[in-house]
């Protein structure tokens, strides 16, 4: 919309009335152009944090770009020491949707928050370097947002992809949609949602300040991320949507070995985690070991028992329990709920970006 200015001239000086019709004209052009680049903006954005992956990503890559919708933006962010993954992606980085960056930090959350800084769109989506999308991945995630302006966080089901080796993939089904309005609403013996599957709104960052860079994979508690950050926005008054309508198929199968290595380490993570909730007073997320630790430390021993085995899996509980007790003892911001980090390993990433 373009503005009038009427400018008499016996009350204005001659280059007076120039000077104002100029700055008008490029008020306006300024307006023009902020309303096209608005316009222009992507709807969506995909971030995915990757660590030597290498060609295994290449999978995920292509399922998010046979996507049904194309307007979204892509941002993949490689904390490999090699350049394998970069390599790997090379032929996918003449698409413009495209963003590779490179951070050498460490850690799933820092890099997801170095995605979140480098898009604009309103709703990112987030799946992991393991996952393939179907085409319709994107919009099925993102429709529970155009219905209910209070949704902060969705997720999705993960299914596992098929393998005939003894061993276990992580997944989850929601059998149906449900909303997530208050902590009323929250389980105690819930399943815990799944970062690969997962969209959330930008506006919701503001008052979480993005994920807790203490948590998930490479962190100090190294799992439980994908959750705090839900947990954390439901508490500040954002609902939290379980989609049963959209998929995600994970190929991260693990192997017997990898899943104790792999448990112990979860355990730590969800342990320290939950404890953040005991210091600031939300009981009921807190309370969510409880059941972990009556499901791992008490019926799983008892029925490898009764059928003729030795008690397996004892160390999750341990794990769980000494990551929730050096939770207590680790320092916290109660403005942001976010773990202070180390003295140390505080600093700015280093980050090197290839555009197209």
């Amino acid at each position: 919309m373009t503005s009038r200015v009427v400018i008499e001239s016996n009350e204005i000086p001659p280059r007076e009335r120039e000077s104002i019709l100029a700055s008008t004209v490029v008020a306006n052009l300024e307006t023009s152009q902020h309303s096209i680049a608005e316009s222009a903006l992507p709807r969506y954005a995909v971030v995915i944090a990757t660590y030597n992956r290498g060609a295994r990503i290449v999978p995920v890559v292509a399922s998010m770009l046979r996507s049904e919708i194309s307007d979204f933006e892509f941002v993949i962010v490689d904390q490999s020491p090699h350049d394998e993954t970069r390599r790997a992606l090379e032929p996918f980085l003449g698409d413009p949707r495209i963003r590779y960056v490179h951070c050498d930090i460490a850690g799933t959350s820092r890099a997801r928050n170095r995605g979140f800084e480098l898009t604009t769109a309103p709703i990112i989506a987030i799946t992991d370097d393991d996952c393939i999308v179907p085409p319709d991945w994107l919009s099925r995630l993102a429709a529970p947002f155009k219905m209910h302006p209070e949704i902060g966080v969705v997720y999705c089901n993960v299914e596992p992809a098929p393998c005939s080796e003894p061993g276990h993939t992580p997944q989850i089904r929601f059998p149906e949609t449900r909303l997530i309005r208050s902590l009323r609403d929250l389980r105690p013996s819930q399943p815990l949602w799944m970062g690969a599957g997962m969209a959330i709104r930008r506006s919701i960052l503001t008052d979480v300040q993005g994920f807790d860079e203490m948590l998930g994979p490479g962190c100090a508690f190294s799992a439980c991320e994908d959750n705090d950050i839900a947990w954390r926005g439901l508490v500040r008054g954002w609902w939290i949507c379980e989609n049963a309508d959209a998929t995600v198929v994970h190929d991260g199968f693990r192997t017997l070995e990898q899943l104790r290595a792999h448990g112990m380490r979860d355990f730590y993570g969800i342990g320290g985690t939950l404890a953040k909730y005991l210091k600031t007073g939300h009981l009921r997320i807190a309370a969510m070991a409880i059941p972990l630790l009556f499901r791992f430390g008490a019926v799983a021993p008892m029925k490898d028992l009764l059928n003729g085995r030795p008690p397996q899996g004892l160390r999750r509980p341990y794990m769980l329990a000494r990551g929730f007790f050096d939770g207590l003892r680790a320092p916290l911001n109660r403005t942001t709920g976010h773990y202070r980090p180390p003295l140390a390993k505080r600093g700015t990433a280093s980050i090197r970006s290839v555009r197209p």
